[in-house]
C-alpha cells in the first residue's frame, strides 16, 4: 500500500518548534482580537451608497466593506431615531447603585421601621 506513503507530511513544517520558539509565526492570526469601531462620517457614508444602490449592488457593498446586515439596520435606526449626535458613543452603565441594591436599600429600610414598631422584650 503506497496511498499512505503519498500524504507524509513535509519535511519543514510550519508549526515546529525550535529551542523553545516557533519558526514561522503565522501571519493570518493577530496577536489580540480587537473589535471594529467605525465613524459616525463613514456610517453615513455608507448608508447613502447602501440607500442609492439597486438591488444586487446592496449585497456587493456589504462584502466590500466587510459589514453585515445587523450593521445597515442598527445605522439606519440610530440615524432615524437620532439627530446630529445619533452616532454617538454607546450608553454606559448607569451611575448609581444597581437594581438589586436599591431594591435592598428599600426593604432594609422597610425592615427597619417595622422592627422599631414592635414592644422590646422585657429584661
Amino acid at each position: 500500500m503506497t496511498a499512505a506513503l503519498d500524504h507524509a507530511l513535509p519535511a519543514a513544517d510550519a508549526g515546529v518548534v525550535e529551542h523553545g520558539r516557533s519558526i514561522d509565526p503565522d501571519p493570518e492570526v493577530p496577536q489580540r482580537a480587537r473589535r471594529r469601531s467605525f465613524t459616525a462620517a463613514y456610517k453615513l457614508e455608507v448608508l447613502a451608497a447602501y440607500d442609492a444602490a439597486g438591488p444586487g449592488e446592496k449585497g456587493a457593498i456589504s462584502r466590500r466593506e466587510g459589514l453585515y446586515t445587523s450593521h445597515i439596520v442598527e445605522w439606519r435606526r440610530a440615524r432615524d431615531s437620532g439627530g446630529a449626535g445619533c452616532f454617538g458613543p454607546a450608553a454606559g452603565p448607569q451611575a448609581g447603585p444597581i437594581p438589586a441594591m436599591r431594591r435592598l436599600r428599600h426593604f432594609e429600610g422597610r425592615n427597619s421601621s417595622w422592627s422599631r414598631s414592635w414592644p422590646k422584650p422585657a429584661s
